[in-house]
């Protein structure tokens, strides 16, 4: 059938095609919302597995933190003398331990062998002995020696710079612009702000020093597990060579004080007056450690550190909990 010549599409026909063409959205809907149902279901299973595998692994390193604390304990216990060196058992630690379907392993490490630059700051107050540690420090590892007013700086709540420091209107002309903390440093690559302070230098210093926390009382270094060139800064009647027979080759086992100021490398080299005054930076314990624990399950890894603090009574318990390690990792240049 035509009007004036032009043909006419029957009604039914064209009805007919429509419905076709909804029928294929309809499917092409459902087609999409069964994807997204099962994409989702897929999803949250992935994710409920991983919350629990995240909550298995978190006790794992619980157990392992346990651990830790046991065999302080026990490390305690069994010296008489109460003195830690890098032969203690307690540095072997655990590895490759198989429990209820994980494989986990732990380490404990010292940190009382490397200086902790929060001692320049005692009570709000410059500790001077720490203060001139650090600078002999620096001299020994071949840095510039004002690097220490620059932490001073950092650390104080003041904004009156040191000789050689470095305040807020120094760092706030950089770019992006940043203010020094006016408290303790966190973390040791916090070290890496400072004004001036090249990574080749964070690189060096890095190994030799902490960021431990203190209250009242400054921490001490470990005579047992300290390197070498720290023993030659604690005063220039130590030399590198003195300094290379108390480090006696990594296994130094001074049970006191005493018994390492009766060394024969010091006994006569150093007198009385400056032993008493190197005396207050160091013994022969160490204090603070890091833990770290490694938990494998299923093909994924889950690793935690801790920084623990010993009791006087052997006990050793959390500070904090970090998923990086509290040691430093070298800087890229």
């Amino acid at each position: 059938m035509a009007t004036n010549g032009v043909p006419v599409r029957p009604v039914k026909q064209t009805n007919s095609g429509m419905a076709m063409l909804m029928a294929l959205v309809m499917i092409a809907i459902a087609s999409s919302l069964a994807v997204t149902i099962w994409y989702n279901n897929q999803l949250s299973t992935a994710r409920l597995f991983n919350l629990q595998q995240a909550y298995q692994a978190k006790h794992f390193a619980q157990g392992m933190l346990l651990w830790a604390s046991d065999i302080l304990k026990a490390d305690y216990e069994q010296d008489e003398n109460d003195h830690d060196s890098n032969l203690d058992p307690w540095l072997q630690g655990v590895q490759g331990m198989a429990v209820e379907g994980a494989v986990l392993s732990g380490t404990l490490v010292g940190l009382n062998d490397r200086f902790n630059i929060n001692n320049v700051i005692i009570n709000g107050q410059q500790s001077p002995e720490h203060v001139a540690y650090l600078r002999q420090l620096l001299l020994a590892l071949e840095l510039d020696i004002t690097l220490a007013d620059k932490i001073i700086d950092w650390i104080d709540s003041d904004q009156v710079p040191q000789p050689n420091g470095a305040e807020d209107f120094v760092y706030l002309a950089k770019s992006p612009a940043y203010q020094t903390s006016g408290q303790y440093f966190k973390h040791i690559e916090e070290l890496a702000l400072l004004d001036g302070l090249a990574a080749e230098d964070f690189n060096r210093l890095a190994p030799y020093v902490s960021t431990l926390p203190i209250t009242n009382e400054a921490t001490r270094m470990n005579v047992n597990t300290m390197a070498p060139v720290m023993f030659n800064a604690l005063t220039p009647l130590i030399t590198p060579e003195m300094s290379l027979r108390l480090y006696k080759n990594g296994s130094a086992q001074y049970l006191s004080m005493d018994d390492f100021e009766r060394d024969s490398t010091i006994l006569y080299a150093v007198d009385d007056t400056i032993k008493t005054k190197i005396g207050t930076l160091l013994s022969t314990q160490t204090r603070h450690l890091q833990a770290s624990s490694l938990v494998q399950m299923d093909g994924s890894e889950f690793v935690q550190y801790a920084l623990l603090q010993r009791t006087p009574v052997g006990n050793a318990r959390v500070i904090s909990r970090s998923l990086s390690p509290y040691l430093p990792k070298p800087l890229v240049n």
